[in-house]
């Protein structure tokens, strides 16, 4: 127990008192007999919302947001280029060295790369962000997703001691055992043996261009990348539908029961309506005949797409035809909005897409950081802004056709991230 002295002047008399009637209110809501309790209460009160301040201030998704402003302000002081600038910023936050130091080296280090000769042929994938639809869908509704490109890249280069693995924007760098069956080198063991390449050496080393858990299909598009750079590697001719395969295995091991989106947009790259009894899933290439304008805003909190879908399925169990009700009308905005998308109507599609951020909402996925992006692109221009993906976290999406940029800026002001992508057209 320790003391802490305010020097304050109260009073419970005066000309305030007399002539303000909101003083003369408060004044009788706190009851306040004297100068001094009136102090005493004053003081509490005080105290109190300081340290709900300092708590708020402790929690994850404020250190990161005050830690990317950190960054960006380092990085900006260093003088990095705007085409690198955000790579600057994610390898400061990464380094855990958030000096202008070390943003120089960055930026050197970036530089060098970029001016000497790329002769590594590389592999890619599309991440993917779905437009209308999540959670619904895995109760047989249908759904809306497009390609996000280049979201992860991979070269395998024969030889070397056993399997080795460099990731390095995640700081990961190992050797994969046969026997492992948890995170990567699950996924890398699924693919290994579904190739036939087990116990050939590799060094596989994966370039991600998305964050990882932020519900963009980070995870399905490093499976189809790796697939294909083994494939490239030891020339095997494998098919898109083969590659398709091993990945979703690969994402059942991820998440449990997934729908099957992520690993197909990321095999083929195209914007598909999606629907499943369950059992037989069912993709219809969706035409876009004028390109979308999207801005991803990304919270940084981790989206964990099985925690999220169990959470949903143990309502659902408990009130189903509530919740059938939700799916039901979240089925009837999607199929509204991929009129919407043939059409080029941006409004109405914009409109959708609030809509079924509200029901989602309502299926209690949102987040305060999620609500806040969201809120952010809409001030700014956005026709529409819903949370995509798992939710509980990782990402929103926006639609912009006059905003862009605007809406990109505010969110990186505000210590997010946000990429701008455009699809179809």
């Amino acid at each position: 127990v320790g003391e802490i002295e305010m020097p304050m002047k109260v009073g419970t008399k005066g000309a305030s008192l007399e002539t303000n009637p909101s003083v003369r209110i408060n004044h009788q809501i706190l009851g306040a007999e004297s100068a001094t309790e009136l102090a005493g209460v004053m003081a509490a009160v005080g105290l109190a919302q300081n340290f709900a301040a300092l708590r708020a201030l402790s929690t994850a998704g404020i250190q990161q947001g005050h830690m990317t402003l950190h960054a960006r302000s380092v990085a900006s002081t260093a003088g990095a280029p705007e085409a690198i600038f955000d790579q600057v910023v994610d390898a400061l936050i990464e380094s855990g060295e958030i000096k202008v130091w070390k943003a120089e080296e960055i930026i050197r280090n970036l530089t060098r790369r970029a001016a000497a000769p790329d002769q590594v042929q590389r592999s890619s994938a599309c991440g993917k962000v779905i437009l209308l639809g999540e959670h619904a869908v895995v109760y047989g509704r249908p759904a809306i997703a497009l390609p996000v490109p280049l979201a992860v890249e991979a070269h395998v280069r024969e030889g070397g001691d056993g399997v080795q693995l460099v990731i390095p924007r995640w700081g990961l760098e190992q050797r994969v055992a046969p026997d492992q069956r948890q995170g990567v080198s699950a996924t890398l063991n699924i693919i290994l043996e579904a190739l036939d390449v087990v116990g050939r050496p590799m060094l596989i080393e994966v370039m991600p261009h998305l964050p990882r858990a932020m519900g963009l299909g980070a995870s399905a598009a490093l499976a189809v990348a790796v697939i294909r750079a083994i494939g490239d590697a030891f020339e095997l001719g494998l098919t898109d539908d083969f590659v398709n395969q091993i990945a979703f295995e690969c994402e059942k091991t991820a998440h449990g029961t997934p729908s099957g989106i992520d690993n197909t947009v990321a095999t083929y790259g195209s914007s598909v309506q999606f629907q499943t009894d369950g059992k037989t899933p069912r993709f219809k290439e969706l035409r876009i005949p004028q390109a979308l304008p999207l801005v991803i805003g990304i919270t940084g909190e981790e989206s964990l797409t099985a925690k999220t879908v169990a959470g949903v399925r143990a309502a659902w169990t408990e009130y189903p035809e509530r919740y059938e009700a939700i799916f039901d009308q979240i089925a009837d905005l999607t199929t509204a909005g991929a009129d919407a998308i043939a059409a080029a109507n941006f409004n109405e599609l914009g409109q959708v897409m609030n809509l079924c951020h509200g029901y989602l909402n309502a299926l209690q996925l949102s987040t305060p950081a999620l609500e806040a992006m969201v809120h952010i692109a809409r001030d700014h221009g956005a026709s529409g802004a819903k949370l995509t993906g798992g939710g509980g976290g990782g990402s929103m999406v926006a639609l912009c056709p006059d905003s862009q940029e605007q809406v990109a800026e505010a969110m990186r002001t505000a210590g997010f991230k946000a990429l701008s992508v455009t699809v179809g057209g």
